[in-house]
Order: structure tokens, then sequence, then C-alpha cells
């Protein structure tokens, strides 16, 4: 297997992981089109691989394939991980604001039924 083809599943993995856990509602939309992009300059990059050849030789990297797709393969596992977690963050958060509010509610109908 090349690592053009590799380039190319990684992409396509990325994008239905990433359309998978919009739609299971553990990931907000405005973290998705961050890794839907990132998904793309993948895909584009298994598709043309002369762009990693160039920036190879612009940044003077010897295996440029290898360096390029350890290195966007561990920061996109410890930035998706986090995207995961401020989701989580962000509807518990809005859970809790919206049980406070009612809580509130609650404690001011009891506080006009005793007066």
């Amino acid at each position: 297997m090349t690592a053009e083809t590799l380039m190319l599943i990684c992409g396509t993995g990325q994008f239905l992981i990433t359309v998978y856990w919009v739609r299971k509602r553990e990931l907000r939309e405005k973290y998705a089109i961050v890794w839907l992009g990132l998904a793309t300059m993948l895909l584009l990059v298994g598709i043309f691989p002369t762009l990693i050849m160039d920036f190879a030789d612009w940044t003077h990297l010897s295996f440029p394939a290898a360096a390029l797709f350890f290195a966007l393969a561990a920061i996109y596992l410890y930035a998706f991980t986090v995207s995961i977690s401020l989701s989580h963050q962000y509807r518990r958060s809005i859970r809790l604001s919206q049980e406070i509010a009612l809580l509130e509610q609650r404690i001011r109908t009891l506080e006009t039924e005793q007066s």
C-alpha cells in the first residue's frame, strides 16, 4: 500500500467518522467544519502526491510522506479527542443551565405560594 492510498483511505475514513459523530450529536457542527476541512486536505494530498513532494523539497525533509502522515495522524488524534471533550462539556453546561433555571422557577413558585 502506498502512502497516497493510505491518505485517501484516511481522508475518507475521517469524513465518515466526522459525519457519524455529528449525527450522534457528540461533535458540534462548529468543530466538524474544521475536521471536514482536514479530511479534504488529506484527500487532496492523496490524489495529488506531488504536493507532499514539493513540501518536502521546500522543507528539506526525508521520507516526506511518512513524516507528514505521522505528524498529521498524531495531531488529528489529539485534537479530535479534545473536540469531542469540548462538545460534551458544552452540552453538559447547557443542560445544567436549564436545570438551574427550572429550579429557580420552582423556588419562586413555592415562595409566592407561601406568602
